[in-house]
């Protein structure tokens, strides 16, 4: 997802970078990160939120009935951006900056929580982890 709005932004010339925009946020909140911490803080509250989204995937493949695979990788990419685009919206509310394009940026961020949700799926194949297994739960 992040390869692909750094790839959109160098593209059309647009700010759809979320670590940059996170940084926005934080500053917006009124936290200042200083030194490395200003480009890092964004990073990492990106990377956190990507985390969070897998766990959600991973326990809902895991402990509904929801089927693992394509479609329903497809579906909570879906979802996903949906949740993304009103929580961005509101959002947007505190402190982003003029020059950025709220409705590309959604439009970019709803296709981008699609291929982050499709890559979960690839990434899971890859390492050979079903989620649905029945191993004892982690938590």
């Amino acid at each position: 997802m992040t390869t692909f709005s750094y790839l959109l932004s160098a593209s059309y010339k647009k700010l759809f970078k979320e670590p940059v925009m996170m940084n926005f946020i934080l500053e917006g909140i009124g936290v200042h990160l200083k030194g490395k911490w200003h480009k890092l803080g964004g990073w990492i509250a990106h990377y956190v939120i990507g985390f969070a989204l897998v766990i959600t995937y991973e326990a809902i493949w895991r402990y509904t009935d929801v089927k693992f695979g394509f479609l329903s990788g497809i579906l909570f990419g879906v979802v996903s951006g949906l949740v993304g685009i009103m929580s961005w919206r509101a959002i947007y509310l505190t402190s982003i900056h003029d020059d950025v394009s709220r409705r590309s940026y959604y439009i970019q961020l709803f296709f981008g929580h699609i291929i982050f949700a499709i890559a979960v799926v690839i990434a899971f194949r890859i390492f050979r982890y079903d989620p649905i297994s029945k191993i004892e739960p982690y938590l």
